[in-house]
């Protein structure tokens, strides 16, 4: 492949093609300029990745991590390290391809690429300045930048060649059209094992073998315990008053906000038309509109020919919309309504909805309100910030105050506020009576036993924090859970049974093939599951059971009953098929286009895997010391 590769590279046409958003985070700061580490984390056909290259790389993958799955959304250290390693591999490896096909960047691809990246735009333009601060802010200078951002376009240019020799059949996108789209319904049967607790009874062995088993399912969290003091803004509210003069500078400042739009009061008389309508029934509507229109316009009531004849919902109240401004309604009725003096009747105005007539009743020009008509709401706004900031110097002060060695207690006392003792709570556990506390959580675990934490600032308010212990994670006695275990083995023992009695009936229905006349013989009750797609786990009226899922579709009329009984939410259940549905060939054509697209992006990228895995099946790669489990090769020789 590759060979052959290296022959047509000059006749193959090179098209652009998305890099997977991972690269991109990698290679954005991966430039060695300056390294003063050059110990070797990789070398790649003699090729060097350096630590500080891997550094940078691990580091970026754990912030976009992080990014999308919060503090604790990110994956093993040891994953990141493997996914690290093996990109700066995988894009060394394109790149060294690229030369041996002699594709090249030229100044004018690199600069168009660099100008089109919004973090160096001002209102759609490249910004110079823009693009040294965010540079300068990534610890990179143009130079090094531009260089990196040429070999991911030419990283870009390869996997276009290689991308290029993935081909999807119209044979391909319409059986995947029908698998897809292929719906089968079910019949079932479940048996409760809510219906077997009751005859469960637990013995000591089975409770410690239970418990033995299942250990780590009852391990506690790590805890603290801790005191809290709060600073509401609420208890200092009573001490504040907004001066006559803070009210005055607010408005002033603010006199945008208290600008009040033209707006205008309208009613309408809608006649539906969709927007797909023959010309005839257009013309239709227009006609029945006309005569509406042609009373609006002698001087009807308006709002009584509403009633009559609008089929919007606002036809009961006389076609009365209210009062709106600019930027509500479909612009073709914005225009016509805002064009007409008060009193006046529109000509017929079409819209996505249909035809309309409009009247309006008042329009009321731009203005700005007075002082005194916001006064109430500034005044609120003004004690509401500076209760905020009368707390937040408080609980500054306090928290000098408990640094310097006075006791939390005496600070909390003198500021008349209550210290705060909730029971020992976990990093993701709600804190006692306080509730959830994610914030004040964080602080707490990042502070020693004895300590006072940093200022915990949240919407609510701010807090001061004093760690007294921290309890270790462990797994308590079997005695403190014992209630716990009994639970547990209770389930354990009413799902087998239910599962011994469901496997009975499907051993039976086997051989009747009659699930309504089983049922109704055992006392149970037959549900269905109509509908169900491929795509993920969820059984309708049912919940979630992958498995089951998986054996509808390969039940047929001939053999309906489905060979296993299932466990789902610990209920034992027994299926049949009661509907195959083929796909709805009718939508193919609406979406034969979308669906050609995926199926030749995910065949496009699988070709580019295996590209790679070919690639580096012929290099020779060697890992530094800490890398070769991260990395799966050969140790530097």
């Amino acid at each position: 492949m590759l060979d052959a590769m290296r022959k047509q590279a000059d006749s193959i046409l090179l098209k652009g093609l998305f890099l997977i958003i991972v690269l991109v985070f990698i290679f954005w700061g991966v430039g060695t300029v300056g390294t003063d580490r050059m110990e070797i984390a990789a070398k790649v056909n003699d090729e060097i990745i350096t630590r500080r290259q891997f550094d940078r790389a691990y580091q970026n993958l754990a912030n976009l991590y992080r990014e999308v799955g919060g503090p604790s959304g990110g994956p093993p250290a040891e994953f990141l390290r493997s996914q690290a390693i093996t990109q700066l591999i995988s894009n060394e490896l394109m790149l060294q391809e690229a030369g041996n096909l002699g594709l090249e960047v030229d100044e004018s691809e690199l600069r168009d690429s660099i100008a089109a990246m919004p973090n160096f735009q001002n209102n759609g333009h490249f910004d110079k300045d823009a693009y040294i601060e965010v540079l300068r802010q990534n610890g990179l200078k143009p130079n090094d930048f531009e260089d990196l951002q040429r070999d991911q376009l030419l990283s870009q240019k390869l996997q276009t060649i290689v991308a290029r020799g993935a081909q999807v059949s119209p044979l391909e996108v319409k059986d995947r059209f029908r698998h897809d789209n292929e719906r089968v319904s079910l019949k079932f049967v479940r048996v409760p094992a809510a219906a077997f607790v009751a005859q469960v009874e637990v013995t000591d062995e089975e409770r410690k073998q239970f418990y033995d088993a299942n250990q780590e399912s009852f391990r506690e969290p790590e805890r603290v315990r801790a005191v809290v003091v709060e600073f509401s803004p609420a208890a200092f509210a009573a001490a504040v008053t907004p001066t006559d003069a803070d009210v005055q500078a607010a408005y002033d400042g603010n006199l945008a906000q208290y600008q009040k739009p033209e707006e205008v009061r309208a009613r309408h008389i809608l006649i539906k038309v969709a927007p797909d309508a023959s010309e005839a029934d257009k013309a239709k509507a227009r006609t029945r509109l006309e005569a509406v229109l042609a009373k609006a316009k002698a001087g009807d009531d308006f709002a009584a020919l509403a009633k009559a004849n609008s089929e919007d919902s606002s036809a009961a109240n006389g076609g009365d919309l209210g009062t709106f401004g600019r930027g509500v309604m479909t612009p073709p009725f914005e225009v016509a309504a805002f064009a007409l003096a008060p009193g006046a009747v529109s000509e017929i105005i079409e819209t996505p909805f249909g035809l309309h007539i409009i009247k309006v009743e008042e329009k009321t020009a731009a203005r700005q309100e007075p002082l005194d008509a916001v006064r109430a709401s500034i005044v609120e706004s003004l004690q509401t910030q500076q209760a905020r900031a009368a707390a937040l110097n408080a609980v500054e002060t306090a928290h000098e105050r408990v640094l310097d060695g006075e006791p939390l207690e005496k600070v909390a006392a003198d500021l008349n506020l209550t210290v705060q003792t909730p029971p020992p709570f976990g990093a993701n556990e709600p804190v006692g009576a306080l509730g959830p506390r994610p914030e004040l959580a964080k602080e707490a675990f990042g502070t020693d036993a004895g300590e006072v934490a940093e200022i915990v600032t949240e919407p609510s308010g701010y807090s001061i924090v004093k760690v007294v212990e921290r309890l270790p994670t462990g797994v308590p006695p079997l005695e403190q859970v014992r209630d716990k275990v009994d639970v547990g083995v209770r389930a354990k023992t009413a799902a087998a049974l239910a599962r011994t009695r469901a496997e009975g009936l499907l051993a039976t229905l086997k051989e009747k093939k009659d699930l309504v006349a089983l049922a109704k013989q055992e006392g149970l009750t037959v549900e269905e599951s109509p509908q169900i797609g491929r795509a993920g786990a969820y059984v309708p009226n049912l919940g979630n059971a992958a498995a089951l899922k998986d054996a509808a579709f390969a039940l047929t009329s001939e053999a309906p009953v489905a060979p296993v009984v299932f466990d789902v939410n610990g209920d034992a259940v027994v299926a049949v098929l009661a509907e195959r549905m083929p796909a709805d060939e009718s939508r193919f054509a609406s979406e034969q286009a979308a669906l050609t697209e995926r199926l030749q992006a995910q065949a496009e990228a699988a070709t580019v895997r295996v590209f790679l895995e070919q690639l580096k099946s012929q290099a020779k790669i060697e890992y530094g010391q800490g890398f070769i489990a991260a990395g799966g090769g050969t140790p530097l020789s």
